[in-house]
């Protein structure tokens, strides 16, 4: 069990936002509406004001790269995965196998989306963008039915970095960029 130095809530459009530090500086985010957030520690106003001005601009419609900050402990490809997904170029999307290729092993894809599910710090490593080969959002938080309040958050957040959801002729939904932004790495 994590424990939580200090904290901060942010209000964004998208609901109620969290930022945890433990004791060696580490990162922890959460959203209230989906749980868990990082507890413990005491309430710091202040904390990482680097941090709240990006989210607040991603918030925004922003694709700038987040600032520097420590990812929290896991297993080594969890660690991997993180640090992959977190250096995601800003308007770029992954599939779970291309995040399994930069984080060096290939053949782990369904081990890449578990390491996304267990993102200790949604939105500033972007798992949100990283989606399945057969096209969609796929799950969010570690939900996946397609009324699922996290999955919605998933598609708005797409929605904000200017992805729009395209149904093709033959079935199936994609994410394309919209407003002449750069195209995702994975060729539809």
């Amino acid at each position: 069990m994590v424990k939580i130095e200090c904290w901060r809530d942010i209000d964004l459009d998208l609901g109620r936002f969290r930022i945890g530090l433990d004791a060696g500086d580490r990162v922890y985010t959460g959203w209230h509406q989906l749980g868990p957030i990082p507890t413990g520690g005491r309430e710091v106003p202040d904390l990482r004001p680097d941090l709240v001005d990006w989210i607040l601009a991603i918030d925004a419609g922003s694709r700038r790269p987040p600032p520097r900050f420590r990812l929290p402990d896991g297993p080594p490809f969890y660690r991997a995965c993180w640090r992959a997904c977190r250096d995601l170029p800003a308007g770029r999307l992954w599939t779970y196998r291309d995040l399994a290729v930069a984080a060096g092993r290939p053949d782990a894809a369904r081990a890449a989306g578990s390491a996304m599910r267990h993102n200790p710090t949604p939105l500033l490593v972007p798992c949100h963008r990283i989606l399945p080969a057969s096209g969609g959002p796929g799950g969010f938080a570690g939900r996946t039915a397609a009324d699922d309040p996290a999955v919605d958050l998933k598609r708005n957040l797409l929605k904000r970095g200017g992805y729009s959801r395209v149904v093709q002729p033959g079935g199936g939904i994609l994410l394309r960029p919209g407003n002449g932004l750069e195209p995702p790495s994975y060729e539809w």
